[in-house]
């Protein structure tokens, strides 16, 4: 097959496939949990049985911690309390919880409004958070939509003060997040070999012995219980966001969960998915995400704005990503790859050359 052609078969990664191996016999250690309404995997390589079960413990206890902080489905979560006040000064949060929406305030600014975690309220309308059960109407999305907008957020010291009827969702970015987290507790306890897979948020640390990088499997688009093939990371970061797979039905009509808040609707047209490689499963998370909406055109015109020469100084976490990680390496702050299909025809859409890093299997 065709070299180029191999190149476009990169799709939804498989949530918590790594198919790695080694020219070596050694095996990773390997552990499993249920956090964030997903499975979680752990592998590391180098270190003892007992000390790798220790660290993992340790990450995997970050994670569930920041569930019971981010959790909109936990009515006594930090989030949900928050979510509560909205109309007056919220209590003191923690500083992850305002880290992360400060975060999320710079990937909204980066994607003009396109990433914005204040879209829970539509989400709610259209039924996929416990509301309503047919399509609502023009007149209902349109005041609905008046409660949404990343710049109602504000945060006033430890606190923060949402517009009443305004809420907030971390769906789209506190799974990176928690993953990026896990990373740091990996590299904190001497970790130099590992890989963190949160519901196919992953982050790959170093690379398995006498490889280069891990090998994360590809999600077949059509047979979605397959595999067409893999990737390979190193030291980066990878999300990515489809309408396949979560979805409600109204109507005779599937309807993604991902919403447009420009719309105030689910994304349509023929975007089927992407996937993202950042330096951050932080950045991937979002980015992911926004590039759904975005579309292809917009969504490369997005990512080759954010050069090495002119990373976004007003946006300090991703102006620091940029300059420490994938960008520096590659010139792109992240690559992504976007599946259409369109009159039965699936199209693939590329914002950087991903040559030596996606394989198809061979047939």
């Amino acid at each position: 097959m065709d070299n180029k052609i191999k190149m476009i078969i990169l799709f939804l990664l498989v949530p918590a496939m790594a198919l790695g191996s080694s020219c070596t016999t050694e095996k990773p250690f390997r552990k499993n949990t249920y956090v964030m309404g997903t499975m979680a995997a752990i592998s590391i390589y180098g270190i003892s049985e007992e000390r790798a079960d220790s660290i993992a413990g340790i990450a995997f206890h970050e994670l569930h911690r920041l569930e019971q902080m981010m959790s909109t489905w936990n009515p006594d979560s930090d989030i949900s309390r928050l979510n509560s006040s909205a109309g007056s000064l919220s209590a003191p949060l923690p500083r992850e919880l305002l880290d992360l929406i400060e975060i999320s305030k710079q990937f909204s600014s980066l994607t003009s409004g396109v990433f914005d975690i204040t879209s829970r309220p539509l989400s709610r309308l259209w039924g996929f958070q416990e509301g309503s059960d047919s399509i609502p109407s023009a007149e209902s999305i349109k005041r609905v939509g008046r409660r949404v907008g990343f710049e109602k957020i504000s945060i006033q010291g430890s606190s923060v003060i949402l517009p009443a009827g305004t809420e907030i969702d971390l769906a789209g970015i506190a799974k990176g997040y928690g993953v990026d987290r896990c990373a740091d507790i990996l590299r904190e306890n001497g970790v130099r070999s590992a890989l963190i897979d949160l519901g196919g948020n992953i982050f790959a640390l170093g690379s398995p012995p006498g490889k280069r990088g891990w090998v994360v499997g590809i999600r077949n688009p059509v047979e979605t219980d397959s595999i067409i093939g893999y990737m390979i990371l190193r030291d980066e970061a990878t999300a990515s966001s489809g309408n396949y797979e979560n979805y409600i039905e109204r109507d005779g009509k599937k309807y993604g969960h991902i919403i447009d808040p420009r719309e105030g609707e689910p994304v349509s047209g023929p975007i089927r998915g992407v996937t993202v490689i950042a330096p951050t499963a932080t950045a991937a998370d979002a980015l992911s995400t926004s590039l759904f909406v975005l579309g292809p055109e917009e969504g490369i015109s997005l990512c080759r704005s954010i050069s090495l020469s002119n990373p976004p100084d007003s946006l300090p976490y991703i102006a620091e990503t940029a300059r420490e990680g994938y960008l520096r390496r590659t010139g792109n702050y992240a690559d992504a790859v976007f599946v259409t299909l369109q009159n039965r025809i699936i199209e693939y859409h590329f914002t950087g050359v991903l040559e030596g890093k996606v394989f198809l299997e061979e047939e």
